[in-house]
């Protein structure tokens, strides 16, 4: 897939997630929580790395709302200027603050979260495959961070349905998931196929 095929999936994907009306994005992204919420890598993790949404991403509200009911805590992505890999801090998702690129991230006095830290990290993306592959922003920070963290975290993308495509284009710097996560099910990727 050429880099203007991937720029048209990828605009074709974020017009139709935004196209949803936003209760069903809402009802969506409860559902996906509640499915991960099962999953045994939620269940055992201490340290989960959320994201805030941008856009029409899949909510994580109703995951920091159970983790924090679940007494985990909880680690946002922020930039660093000029770091490829993003780093992490804990804060209550209330104390998230602008970013860079329109995202939000938590204070500069938020507790850091050392990579070595998180158990399961939740990955946000425009297009997924059953194979783990997942097609991003493009801007790579993600792919940069899953490959520095421990091999025993657990990698899980988090979609809508219609995000998921039949093959997500591949490349020797993207980093794999262990399993998507959307609104009707989970799907495990046998690490065979990563």
């Amino acid at each position: 897939m050429t880099s203007d095929e991937k720029r048209a999936l990828r605009d074709r994907l974020v017009r139709t997630r935004a196209a949803w009306p936003p209760s069903e994005r809402a009802r969506a992204s409860a559902a996906a929580a509640a499915i991960l919420a099962e999953t045994s890598g939620w269940r055992s993790a201490a340290t989960v790395a959320l994201y805030a949404p941008m856009g029409a991403e899949v909510d994580t509200r109703p995951l920091s709302e159970r983790a924090v009911a679940e007494g985990k805590r909880i680690a946002w992505p922020f930039l660093e200027p000029g770091a490829l890999a993003l780093r992490f801090g804990s804060c209550e998702v209330a104390d998230l603050v602008a970013g860079p690129l329109g995202t939000r991230e938590p204070p500069r006095l938020a507790a850091p979260v050392a990579l070595t830290e998180i158990d399961l990290v939740v990955v946000p993306g425009v297009a997924f495959d059953a194979r783990g592959r997942r097609l991003g922003r493009g801007r790579g920070h993600y792919d940069a961070t899953l490959s520095l963290l421990p091999s025993r975290a657990e990698r899980v993308g988090l979609a809508f349905e219609l995000q998921l495509v039949p093959a997500v284009p591949a490349e020797a710097h993207d980093a794999p998931l262990d399993a998507v996560v959307t609104e009707h099910r989970l799907i495990r990727v046998p690490r065979a196929l990563r």
